[in-house]
C-alpha cells in the first residue's frame, strides 16, 4: 500500500461474502446507489452459481453493520498463453459514514483472492483515484464503445438463434486465445451461466453457420438510455474477419428491425479494428477507464468485449 495516512485509518473486520445476511448487502446497495435495488436472485446468479469460483466477495464489518462489500466475478481466461483465473471487480460501496475504507477493502479483497492471478475493474470516480494512487491498481487506457447507425443492410450466412450453447460454441474462442495477451474461456458452461442463466436480463444469441459448421456467435441486448433505444453487441466470437463482418451487418440490420437507433459494443482487439471500420463503426464513445491490479496488460492485446464488464 501507498501512502502513510491511510494506514492510520481504523481497520474492521474482514470476512467474505455473506451468505446469510443477504439483506444487509441489499440494504448497503440501496443507500450507495440511490436506491437502486439489488435482488436476492441476482446475487446468488453472481455468488453461488458461477461455474468458475464461488462466493468471492469481501465485506467489512464494524460489530452487525456491514460497512463495505467488494464483489468479484471470476471466469478461466489464457493469460500469455498460461490458463488462469481472472475475475472483474464490479459491486463496490461503502457506507458514506467510514471514511476511507475502500483501502482496506481493497486490500483484504487482495489477500483473500490470492488464486486469482489476473482481476481487472472499471472503477468510478470515486474508486479511480484511490486504486491508482494508493493500490497497486494500473490505469492501462479507456475502453469506448464502438458505435453505429442502426440501418436495413444485406448480409451473408445462415445466422440462427440459439436456444443453448453447446460445446461447438464453447470451443470457439480457442482459436483466438493464441492472437491475444489476455482472453476469457469461453467454454460452454461459462456462456450458459453468463447469458442464458442471468436474472433479470433478456439476452439474444445467434450462431453463423456455414456448411453445416458453426463459425459464430454473438449476444445482443436491448437498451434504452436517455430515451436512445440501442442494440448491445454484448458478447461475440468468429473464426474469421469474414465471418465477423457477416455477424455485424446482422446486427445493423437486426437493430433497425427492433427499432434501434444506434447499435454499439466493446471491442479491445486491434485483430478486428478494420472489420469495425468496414462496417461503418466509428470507435470513442463514453470511454470506461480500465484497470489492472498488480499484472501488465496491453489493450489492443487483450480480447475484451462488454461481458467482461459486469455492468453489461
Amino acid at each position: 500500500m501507498k501512502g502513510s495516512r491511510y494506514a492510520r485509518l481504523p481497520q474492521y473486520e474482514a470476512r467474505g461474502y455473506p451468505e446469510n445476511e443477504l439483506e444487509k448487502i441489499q440494504e448497503l446497495f440501496s443507500r450507495a446507489f440511490g436506491g437502486r435495488r439489488e435482488t436476492g436472485e441476482m446475487l446468488r446468479w453472481q455468488m453461488e452459481e458461477n461455474p468458475s469460483l464461488k462466493k468471492r466477495a469481501t465485506s467489512l464489518w464494524d460489530g452487525d453493520t456491514l460497512v463495505a462489500y467488494n464483489a468479484l466475478t471470476p471466469a478461466k481466461a489464457v493469460y500469455e498463453g498460461r490458463r488462469i483465473y481472472t475475475a472483474v471487480s464490479g459491486t463496490t460501496m461503502a457506507n458514506e459514514r467510514y471514511m476511507g475504507v475502500s483501502v482496506q477493502l481493497f486490500s483484504e479483497c487482495s489477500k483473500q483472492n490470492q488464486d486469482i492471478e489476473v482481476i481487472i475493474g472499471f472503477p468510478n470516480h470515486n474508486s479511480y483515484g484511490i486504486t491508482t494512487k494508493y493500490l497497486n491498481h494500473k490505469y492501462i487506457g479507456d475502453v469506448a464503445f464502438w458505435t453505429c447507425k442502426a440501418h436495413r443492410t444485406e448480409f451473408c450466412g445462415d445466422i440462427r438463434r440459439i436456444s443453448a450453447f453447446t460445446d461447438e460454441h464453447g470451443g470457439l474462442w480457442k482459436g483466438l486465445s493464441g492472437r491475444h495477451q489476455y482472453m476469457k474461456i469461453r467454454d460452454r458452461d461459462y456462456l450458459n451461466w453468463r447469458f442464458l442463466k442471468r436474472p433479470e436480463y433478456e439476452y439474444q444469441a445467434y450462431e453463423l453457420v456455414e456448411n453445416g459448421r458453426i463459425c459464430g456467435y454473438i449476444v445482443t441486448d436491448v437498451y434504452v438510455e436517455n430515451q436512445v433505444r440501442q442494440l448491445q453487441l454484448v458478447d461475440f466470437v468468429a473464426l474469421s474477419e469474414e465471418s465477423l463482418s457477416a455477424l455485424l451487418r446482422f446486427c445493423l440490420d437486426l437493430g433497425a428491425r427492433l427499432k434501434c437507433e444506434l447499435v454499439k459494443a466493446w471491442m479491445t482487439s486491434g485483430y478486428y479494428k478494420q472489420v469495425f471500420l468496414d462496417a461503418g463503426f466509428v470507435y470513442g464513445n463514453h470511454p470506461f477507464p480500465m484497470t489492472v491490479w498488480e499484472q501488465g496488460l496491453e489493450l489492443e492485446k487483450a480480447y475484451l468485449t462488454m461481458c467482461d464488464s459486469d455492468i453489461f
